[in-house]
């Protein structure tokens, strides 16, 4: 089972670097805080918010990357950037507040298996998406299948995205 895992990971992980773009207009997204005045934040529903946690942790997270408090969503301002662990699926109150920060003109990256559908206006930027698989990818005995991978897709898509903002950055 885990030669059939392994190599459908590997399937997986194929599927995320054909996005090498996105990725890379993310990262880009992304480094314009760190090169300004603005920080990273990282926001993630109760789902994902231990992912969150970890990835803002990695040490090779650069330090203006961190994870989002109630009195830093007060200060935000136009030089700051948004990272969104998402899976399509947020409540009304994280909706509303994502409709916030797209009217306040922060830009956002959208990272995971889907992305909220919101309402834009002229003069909005439009959030950069970069989806990650998470349907099951093992055969199981009974014939379903099991086997999500979509924590280990999104650090893996995260981790790009971080070298290729970390190679921005050094320019």
């Amino acid at each position: 089972m885990i030669k059939s895992y392994t190599t459908q990971l590997q399937h997986v992980f194929h599927t995320i670097g054909k996005q090498e773009e996105a990725i890379a207009d993310g990262a880009r997204l992304l480094a314009q805080a760190l090169v300004g005045e603005g920080t990273i934040y990282v926001i993630a529903n109760k789902r994902f918010s231990a992912l969150a946690d970890t990835m803002v942790q990695n040490k090779d997270t650069p330090k203006r990357i961190q994870r989002m408090t109630q009195q830093q969503k007060k200060a935000l301002t136009t030089a700051d950037r948004m990272l969104v662990l998402s899976e399509g699926t947020e409540t009304k109150e994280e909706l509303l507040h994502l409709q916030d920060l797209l009217q306040a003109h922060i830009p956002i990256v959208f990272l995971g298996p889907g992305s909220p559908g919101l309402s834009f206006e002229e003069g909005m930027e439009e959030p950069m998406v970069i989806t990650t698989p998470s349907s099951p990818i093992v055969p199981a005995p009974d014939g379903n299948k099991c086997g999500y991978p979509t924590e280990i897709a999104i650090i893996y898509a995260y981790q790009a995205m971080m070298f290729e903002l970390s190679e921005m950055i050094a320019d």
